[in-house]
């Protein structure tokens, strides 16, 4: 792997799509107009700005980062982004133009499915220069395996992660398993009517509690776990609550070969469509513990995390999220697909050898 050597030097970072997702880790990247990001995001600005001063923001961006190119397929939305980031920023009118004079290129992506992540990586892959791919990392194990064999080629890094995964609130709960030991099976409240942006995360709720290792994988229901199955695309299971669309939920089941399991229950976001919540449980013979809210508010700490180990991979050259892992958690997917569709379960061996 190329280490970027950016000793004594801001890395220059440039962000690619530049939507809710864009605006959310933006803080943590470079520094912004908390009054500009309000009227461009107001849902960011919310959870972001400290609740009696909307001129003041609750974080600080992570040092050794300078947004120097932005890019969005609406140029009018990039060049608000780039506003709301002191105008720094150049804002590009195309990927290639993106890829020039830049360390470090972060890939935002708040409700897609991944399925453009390869088209958006490979110019920045293909130059060397390590790259963030937001969640879903892929949409299918074959773009997954694209991805790492680009970043593999060209002797460069990428790295993806769902905050569930980087949540401090998540590692305090599995710290608690110490107390019904030994934990034989973790359900997690995922979401459904996102599309795999929002199952992804309930996996990695799940995988954020119990680990790498999953051995097979059944799934049920309908939902978008299937390759772009929007609400849209699949009317016989569109429902309808508190006037929004939301697809029925879809039940995974992760077995491990440790003999653990893990259950996701996708279920729709909440009966408060602009909030997110996910929640936890861990069962034993010796009984059952359950997690706090991890919503919102706490996503704030795993996005610094998150920043933090893409800074890292940056300076180092090296992945801080093991491209393994990011392999099973896209097999973890297909292989759910598959479950649905044969009506059992599914070997990640099938998928990976």
């Amino acid at each position: 792997m190329k280490k970027t050597d950016r000793a004594g030097k801001n890395i220059r970072l440039g962000l690619i799509r530049c939507d809710t997702h864009g605006y959310w880790y933006g803080p943590f990247l470079a520094p912004c107009d908390p009054l500009l990001l309000e009227k461009h995001d107001h849902e960011v600005h919310h959870y972001f700005s400290k609740i009696a001063h909307a001129d003041q923001l609750r974080v600080q961006p992570v040092s050794g980062f300078e947004l120097v190119k932005v890019w969005d397929a609406d140029p009018v939305r990039a060049a608000n982004f780039a506003k709301t980031f002191l105008g720094t920023a150049q804002v590009c009118t195309s990927l290639k133009e993106m890829a020039k004079d830049i360390d470090a290129a972060f890939i935002a992506d708040c409700g897609g499915d991944g399925a453009d992540h390869v088209q958006l990586a490979r110019p920045f892959l293909e130059r060397g220069i390590p790259t963030y791919v937001d969640k879903p990392f892929a949409n299918n194990l074959q773009d997954a395996r694209i991805l790492l064999n680009l970043a593999k080629k060209h002797r460069t890094s990428v790295m993806s992660a769902s905050l569930l995964e980087h949540l401090p609130v998540v590692k305090r709960f599995r710290a608690r398993f110490e107390e019904i030991a030994p934990v034989g099976l973790v359900v997690a409240k995922g979401l459904s009517g996102y599309g795999l942006a929002g199952i992804i995360h309930g996996i990695g709720l799940a995988r954020g509690l119990l680990g790498d290792g999953v051995e097979w994988v059944q799934a049920m229901g309908e939902s978008e776990l299937a390759p772009n199955a929007t609400p849209e695309n699949n009317r016989s299971y569109v429902k309808w609550k508190y006037g929004k669309r939301f697809v029925a939920p879809t039940f995974l089941h992760m077995h491990y070969r440790t003999g653990q399991e893990g259950l996701v229950i996708n279920t729709s976001s909440d009966i408060f469509p602009d909030e997110c919540w996910f929640y936890a449980s861990a069962f034993s013979k010796r009984g059952a513990i359950h997690s706090p809210p991890m919503g919102d508010p706490e996503f704030l700490a795993g996005g610094e995390v998150i920043v933090r180990l893409f800074k890292q991979m940056v300076l180092t050259g090296k992945p801080t999220v093991p491209y393994e892992s990011l392999l099973e958690k896209i097999a973890i997917v297909e292989a759910g697909r598959l479950a649905q569709k044969r009506g059992g379960p599914v070997h990640l061996k099938e998928l990976l050898n």
